[in-house]
Order: C-alpha cells, then structure tokens, then sequence
C-alpha cells in the first residue's frame, strides 16, 4: 500500500507557534540557518514536525520520510516559491544507495515535484525528471510489488501528456491498467487517482453522466481508505461543476459545498462556487433564499460583496479571479448589471497584473539561468587556459609535446564550442517557449475582453449600439484566433487555411441562419507571421461577417466561396457571395459602415488594392504583400 498525502502538522498548531514554524521553513529553503535556533526557541508546541526541521538545518540526517514530510508542508504554502523547494529537491534529495529495496518515499518525492513543474508549463523539464525517475525503478526486479506500485504512480506524468497530446485511447488504456494494479494490489489511493485523472479523457469526451460517476466513485473509495487524498478538494469541485451542468441534483450540490466551506481550510475555495451555484439558481429560487440566509445576506450584490472580502487576502491570485469571475455572472443573473461590471472588470485587471508578473517572473528567471550559465562556461574557459599555460611552461623545450598540446586544445575549444552551441539552441527553445507562452495569455486576454463585451452588450437596449459592441466582440475574437494558432504551432506562422475554417465556424455560429450556407475555402498552403496574420484577419472576419448580416437575406441556397493564393506581385484575396449584391459605382473609401471602412484601412496597412464586383451577388478581389515583400518597399 501506498502512502497517502501527509497532513500538514504545521497546521495542527496555534497561529504564533504556526507563523514561527512557517519562518524556520523560509530560512531553510533560502539556506538562512544561523536564524533557525532564535525562532525555535520561541515555539512553545515542539512537536515532531519542528525536530524534522531542526534536523534539516544542522545537517544531520534525515530520512526520506521525514524529507517527504518538509517538502509536502512548504509545497502546499502558497507564499513560497516553488522554485526554491525543487532547488531543495534537487541538492538534498539523492538518489538512494541500497540497490536492493526500492525507496517509496523518495519515488513519491520525485512525483510530486514532475506534478508541480509540469503544472507550472516546463514540460520538458517535467518529462526528464519522470525519464530519470523510471530510469531508478526499472533498476529493480519488476516482479516485485512495490516496483509494480511506484511504476504505476509515476505513469500518471505520461497520462497527462496524453490529454495534452489529444491521444485519448491511450490515455484511458493507461489508466486502465493502473486501476486494475490498484484492485489487484488493494491500492486505493492508486484507484483515486486514476479515476481522477480519467475525468479529465471524460470530460474530453463530454461523457457527463461517466465523470459524474467516477468522482463519486472516487470519493466513497477515500472513505474505505479512512483520509482523504490530495485529490479530494478537486474532486468536489468537479462534481459541482458536473451536477450544475446537468441540472437537477440540489441537495448533491448543497451537501458538497457545506463540506468545502465548514472545513477552515477550505472554506475560501467555497465562495467562488457558491456564487456559481446562484448564477444557475433562478432569482426567486427558494434554495437561492436559504444560501442567502446562511450567509446573512438579503441579495446578491450583498453576498459578493463578502466573498470579496473573505477570499481576497487569503487566496492566490488566480483562485481570488475565479471569486470575482463568478461573482459577476451571479450578479448578471439577478440584473444587477452595474455591480456585474465592475467584478468583472476588475477580474480583467487582475488576470493581466497575473499574466504580466508571470511573464516578467519566467524572463527574468530565463535571463538569471542564462547568465548563470554563460558565468560557468568562463569558470571552465579560465580553468583550461590556467591549465595550458601549467603544461606550456612544462613542455616548453619539446617540441613534439608542444604541438601536442595545441592539438589537444584545439580539441578542448571545439568542445567547448558545442557545448555553447547546445546551450544556445537550448536558449532558442526556451525563448521560443517563452514567446509561445506570450502568445497564449495574449488569446486569454483577448477572451476575457470578448467575455466583458458580451456582458455590456446585454445591458444596451439600443439595437444599433448592441450590435456595435457585438461587431467589437467578433473582431477581437479573430484576433484572439490568430493567437491561438500561434500558440499551437512551433513555425511562428498561421496556417490560414484552419484559420479561415474556424473563422468561419465562428461567424457562422453567432448568426445563427436557419439556412445552410454553402461554403468553399481554398487557402492551402498559405501562411503568415502575426504581422501580415492580424491585419488580413480583420479583412476576413470583415467581409465574412458582411455576407453573413447583409448578403444571404434573399437567397435560396447561399453560397460563399473564399480563396487565398499567390500572385505576380504578392497575394491575391478573393471572397464571393451569392446574394443582393451591391451598387455598380459604389466606392469603398466612402463607405459609411464602419466595417468597409475598416477592410480599406487595413488593405493599405498591406500595401494592396480593394475592387468591388457585382456580378451574381457580390466579389471583393483583395492585392496585398506579406511582411518580407512590404519591407522591400520600405
């Protein structure tokens, strides 16, 4: 049997002795340890959580258990870089010696620290450690049952990247096995865990009632256990979230979220999903009135106002934007639309100070690791050129050794030139994942503005105005596309064949027409960098739009026909409609709608020419020049 996650004892003291143990834990991680004694001292509970970390501070060893135990407790602090607990990991957690008995403490070290820098976005980093991890358990007899055990937990690093790689089936078959590892070896927590990590294929899938299943399931297996894993608060989460997406199911809901919110612990987690629940409830709802009550609130805006104040200063920053997030569609629900703004506005606000104290922290991190590394690489050069000059002066009177000598350092500076050579792709691939990761919060960003413009559209009443911020809506949302691709793609190119495809999905949804346009996309192998990608975009979402509210009122069978190709001079857009058609002399550049106006600003933003046909509906023909061919011109 496996281990399951330890309680923190830190947690078990009163707040001094608490904060004082919290402090000893810091100067440890930040190898501060003359302070360590002066605030022991202080701790009047001297428990046996403290002697671990006295133990730890004055060198003296510790066993694997005990060095699980620190780690668990300064991992679950929010306040703590992780950063410093892996360079713990890393520098104190060794390898075991004994080459007979596999060590299921320090396995367990190890998957949890792949869990948090996999979590964290460095999945290369992640999927070494895991490679070195099953490199130590496929050193023992597979036969045996912990080495079973263990390489069944260290799985779960593949299963995850499965999910990410849409490799469904393969995900699930792994699974599989590992839950009938666990029946077999009477493993619970194993069994947990696979069911929680088979939610996640499930839910890919949109099997509700299945994920539904297996979290309950997870759950009255944690009662057989007697604990509850790690997985347990993440659990209850994902059943509420499933039982309000299927409707129905109130007294389930309300019983997990009087289990979330009467433990201390977790009760902050509680008021983003309570909000949750009264965005769904209807505003007369009597159970909406009896949260209301629990609460000692009389309305919504009442109820937001103090889960704003109790989650604020005890919750990270991504978890306090789902508290505001949530809060906004609950005060949308009940009309409340001026308070819904504001939270939902300042949601925006924090998600960007989130996105841009990320992206500052990764860059500088990149920036420190890179000099670091330049620093050594001088360490070695002046080591090697301290030791040629030993042997020069040594040598000096034979000339064969001599020219020896320079052989060899001939040999020792192309070495060394591809170890630069391999640090320096490494860095290309750390700024490639960089820009990559920029990208991703860019679309993220780019939702969230879409999301604040849908949410002020419903409270305009004028037709025209809705339909202008609507227009916004939909630009943005071309944009945010144009980020999406590039965040899932290596060339820095968008593949405007799938853009045009999704663009199209996109608008086609939003309108809604209860006729079946026929449409015929032709951009293959075409590609842009973001440059060229945004401005040509917009002309697209433009036009498409245009055929879409305008073109198609009288048709029978609509018809819409795009093509992208290259030209003599550049590239040559065409878009064609079947429908009213248009004024023979009409001039874009006068073009009162503000859309038009748009594609012709952008056309010379690409240096190309718009023409306008009417024949049979309506033909905007489009010549424009890519990054490389505009700056030529320049």
């Amino acid at each position: 049997m496996f281990s399951l996650k330890i309680v923190g004892q830190s947690n078990q003291l009163n707040i001094k002795d608490k904060n004082l143990i919290n402090r000893i834990e810091e100067l440890i991680l930040n190898k501060k340890l003359d302070s360590v004694s002066s605030y022991s001292s202080q701790v009047k509970n001297k428990n046996n959580y403290l002697s671990i970390l006295l133990k730890i501070s004055s060198g003296k060893k510790v066993t694997y258990k005990e060095q699980e135990q620190f780690i668990n407790e300064v991992s679950n602090r929010n306040s703590i870089d992780y950063n410093l607990v892996a360079s713990f990991i890393n520098k104190e957690v060794a390898i075991p010696k004994n080459k007979t008995n596999l060590n299921l403490d320090y396995v367990f070290i190890k998957i949890n620290q792949i869990t948090r820098i996999r979590n964290e976005g460095d999945l290369d980093k992640s999927s070494a450690l895991n490679e070195e991890l099953l490199k130590y358990i496929d050193s023992f007899d597979s036969e045996d049952e912990k080495v079973i055990l263990a390489k069944a937990h260290a799985s779960f690093h593949n299963i995850v990247m499965h999910l990410i790689q849409n490799k469904i089936e393969k995900g699930v078959a792994l699974i599989n096995e590992n839950i009938k590892v666990g029946e077999k070896y009477n493993d619970k927590a194993l069994i947990v865990k696979s069911l929680y990590h088979l939610c996640d294929f499930l839910l890919e899938e949109g099997k509700l009632q299945e994920y539904i299943d297996a979290s309950e399931q997870s759950l009255s297996l944690e009662k057989e256990i007697g604990k509850k894993t790690e997985y347990h608060l993440s659990i209850l989460i994902h059943l509420i979230d499933a039982y309000l997406h299927k409707g129905g199911h109130e007294e389930r809901v309300e019983e997990l979220l009087a289990e979330i919110y009467n433990n201390p612990e977790t009760r902050p987690e509680s008021y983003s999903l309570y909000a949750k629940y009264l965005s769904v409830l209807d505003t007369n709802s009597p159970i909406k009135k009896n949260i209301f009550e629990k609460f000692k609130v009389n309305n919504t805006v009442e109820f937001a106002k103090l889960a704003d104040l109790e989650s604020k200063e005890v919750l990270t920053s991504n978890n306090y934007y789902y508290v505001l997030y949530e809060c906004a569609n609950a005060l949308e629900k009940d009309g409340f639309l001026k308070e819904a703004l504001d939270f939902q506005r300042r949601g925006v606000l924090l998600t960007r100070k989130i996105y841009s104290e990320d992206l500052s922290k990764s860059l500088a991190n990149f920036e420190t690791e890179q000099a670091v590394k330049i620093k050594n690489i001088e360490i070695e050069s002046e080591r090697k050129r301290t030791t040629v000059f030993t042997i020069a002066a040594v040598v000096s009177a034979f000339l064969f050794l001599t020219s020896l000598f320079f052989l060899v350092k001939s040999s020792r500076q192309s070495k060394t030139l591809k170890e630069k050579n391999k640090i320096i792709d490494k860095a290309l691939k750390e700024k490639e994942l960089l820009v990559k990761e920029v990208h991703h919060r860019v679309k993220n960003n780019f939702q969230i503005v879409s999301s604040l413009l849908e949410l002020q559209s419903k409270g305009i009443e004028d037709e025209k105005a809705r339909e202008l911020a609507n227009d916004g809506k939909n630009r943005v949302k071309s944009m945010a596309l144009i980020h999406q691709r590039l965040y899932q793609n290596d060339r820095g190119l968008i593949d405007f064949q799938l853009y045009i495809d999704e663009l199209v999905k996109e608008i086609s949804n939003i309108y809604n027409t209860d006729k079946n346009v026929e449409t015929k996309i032709d951009a293959k192998n075409i590609a842009f960098d973001i440059d060229t990608a945004i401005p040509l975009g917009l002309i697209i979402n433009e036009l498409i739009t245009n055929a879409y509210k305008y073109a198609f009122a009288k048709a029978q069978s609509p018809k819409l026909d795009i093509s992208l190709e290259t030209s003599d001079k550049g590239y040559f857009l065409k878009v064609q409609d079947n429908g009213v058609g248009i004024k023979s002399d009409f001039d874009i550049s006068k073009a009162k709608s503000l859309g038009l106006r748009l594609v012709s600003r952008l056309t010379k933003q690409l240096q190309g020419k718009v023409k306008i046909l009417s024949v049979e509906g309506t033909i905007f023909e489009i010549s424009f020049k890519d990054t490389m061919q505009r700056k030529m011109v320049d």
